[in-house]
């Protein structure tokens, strides 16, 4: 009996031992999906930028002394299967010029900036110009900027712009200032549905020698909207002037 015991205790322990064995997986079991497989692939981006400064100085055999500064940059990030990236740019520039009693300085900047995807597309600007002169007791300054965007969907676009423009002026007799505005924008929808609005505004005020003081104001407004088979548009103007002393 007691050598019948070891026996079968050393069968047991060798069908254990077996069976841990086959239980593991085998090599081939195992799938590991190549790196071009279809879940794992990215778009690959390709990218770039460069940037530009420089400057120059004049002096004239009249003492006249002319100054021009310039600055860009650009930049890219572009999937190479083209299905998606960004674009943008930006310049600036300065210029002077200085001759006697008479000088003028200009400042000029813009910059745009666009975006794609295969489901959008996105654009924007911006600009903004400075521009004064001064002529003996004579001072004239003027300043504009604008911006403006547009987007693109599957559901359907919308465009905005907007500009301002003032002035300030100081001459014999009179001295002043005047102000512009003006926007616009859009939406329209891929289900027919659509509106668009305008507005400009502008404001002008005067000082002559005497003391008289002579104002104006304007502003204007329209509006447009469809839906279906429905139309309604608005409209609104408004002028203004006065004299005092």
């Amino acid at each position: 009996m007691g050598f019948l015991l070891v026996r079968c205790v050393f069968a047991v322990g060798l069908i254990f031992t077996v069976t841990i064995v086959h239980a593991r997986p085998a090599p081939s079991d195992i799938y590991f999906p190549p790196d071009d497989h279809e879940e794992h692939s990215l778009p690959v981006f390709e990218q770039s930028a460069a940037s530009n400064t420089g400057s120059q100085t004049i002096v004239g055999k009249d003492g006249s002394v002319q100054e021009q500064t310039f600055g860009g940059s650009t930049s890219s990030n572009i999937a190479s299967d083209l299905s998606s990236g960004q674009l943008s740019a930006t310049n600036t520039q300065q210029q002077s010029y200085q001759s006697g009693d008479k000088s003028q300085s200009m400042n000029q900047a813009q910059g745009q900036s666009a975006s794609f995807g295969k489901d959008h597309q996105a654009l924007s600007n911006a600009n903004t110009n400075t521009n004064v002169v001064r002529e003996g007791a004579n001072v004239r300054e003027q300043t504009s900027g604008g911006s403006g965007s547009s987007i693109k969907t599957a559901e359907g676009s919308q465009a905005s712009q907007a500009q301002t423009n003032s002035e300030s002026f100081k001459e014999a007799g009179k001295e002043g200032s005047r102000t512009t505005g003006s926007s616009q924008s859009q939406n329209l929808g891929m289900d027919g549905k659509g509106s668009a609005s305008n507005a400009n505004t502008g404001s002008e005020r005067v000082v002559l020698a005497d003391g008289t003081v002579i104002t104006k104001s304007f502003g204007s407004s329209s509006s447009f909207q469809t839906s279906g088979n429905t139309k309604a548009s608005s409209l609104a103007q408004s002028f203004s002037q006065s004299f005092g002393g």
